[in-house]
């Protein structure tokens, strides 16, 4: 063969092997096209809030972190029903995501709503410690069987900060709180258990808080610390105390099909988002309120501690009862027990 002959057959192999790799890139191309998805996820409060901003950052990262394999659309302030509605949908596959509390799922199963039983728990660490346990997991394992909605990450990193007692008078122990004109909510388990500890509860709503504070129509409220200085409750009731109430975990609720319909290498990525976001939340919400509390205590305001021990113990017996009922599951009590022993 001459090098005419050479050179032509060279170039129809380069051009051969040129067609192979454009359609191996097409081909690649459209496969990633392919696997992209675009996860719709529901929040109940605006996207100007601090916790609509965190879901701002959580979907840029998700899309950062996945290159592209996954993307998040929100839909901010209820926009696509209250969270019932929303639930539904996550299960079905309508919706992808809702992100709220983690009780929400009581919707599926009751038991998940006592993990925010006020006073069942010493602690933060101690409410944390029981989310780790294989009997909360096994909760959660069984909304995603029957529900088709899983979690992502681990419940408790993504908190709502504390929750403090504001009173117009002063509190450190229990025998203060004896007979304490007290403001709740709608909630019967909150108010049995206030009751027990020997306040006179009244139900109203959270925008009559601060007048009726003002009139002595009650005394005190509850409130999570970061809303104290906003609401202005610290005007006509001085005196705040951190009580640990309760606690309450932000999670994203995801549709289980959705979840497991992208590469394990984009499930390592949504997750490092999850776990940034929720360290960011834990600091915005402290320095948040340490800049809260400057300007209350400026105002006159004192913040401290209470002793809860008493309140505890106290609430324990209605949890008894809850649990001899059938109201709580059977051996709840028992796994928050052994989450204690594990703490120590």
């Amino acid at each position: 063969m001459g090098s005419k002959g050479r050179i032509n057959l060279m170039k129809n192999s380069y051009r051969a092997i040129g067609t192979i790799c454009l359609a191996a890139a097409v081909s690649a191309g459209l496969a990633t096209a392919a696997s992209a998805q675009t996860w719709r996820m529901s929040t109940k409060l605006p996207s100007e809030s601090f916790e609509g901003q965190l879901h701002e950052v959580f979907a840029e990262r998700v899309s950062e972190y996945t290159n592209g394999e996954v993307s998040i659309q929100i839909y901010p302030s209820e926009q696509l029903g209250d969270a019932q509605t929303v639930l539904e949908q996550v299960s079905s596959g309508i919706i992808d995501i809702f992100t709220d509390d983690v009780t929400y799922l009581d919707k599926f199963d009751p038991s998940v709503s006592w993990i925010s039983a006020p006073f069942l728990f010493d602690d933060r660490e101690h409410w944390a410690c029981f989310l780790k346990t294989d009997y909360f997991q096994s909760i959660l394992d069984g909304v995603a069987e029957r529900d088709n909605i899983t979690v992502i990450g681990d419940v408790g990193p993504f908190t709502r900060g504390f929750r403090v007692l504001v009173t117009k008078d002063e509190v450190s122990s229990f025998e203060d709180v004896q007979d304490l004109k007290l403001r709740l909510w709608d909630n019967q388990l909150i108010v049995d258990i206030w009751t027990t500890l020997g306040t006179d509860p009244l139900v109203m709503a959270w925008t009559d808080v601060y007048q009726s504070l003002q009139t002595g129509i009650v005394e005190a409220v509850t409130s999570p610390a970061s809303l104290v200085e906003s609401m202005k409750f610290y005007e006509p009731a001085p005196y705040i105390v951190r009580t640990d109430e309760f606690n309450q975990a932000n999670v994203y609720m995801i549709n289980k099909d959705s979840w497991d319909g992208i590469s394990a290498e984009a499930q390592e990525g949504v997750l490092r988002a999850y776990y940034e976001v929720s360290d960011m939340a834990t600091a915005g919400i402290d320095a948040a309120f340490e800049d809260s509390l400057e300007i209350m205590e400026a105002q006159g305001a004192t913040y401290g501690l209470f002793d809860t021990a008493p309140l505890i113990e106290a609430a324990s017996s209605i949890y008894r009862d809850r649990e001899a009922s059938g109201d709580m599951p059977t051996g709840f009590l028992a796994e928050v027990d052994a989450a204690r022993n594990a703490c120590l």
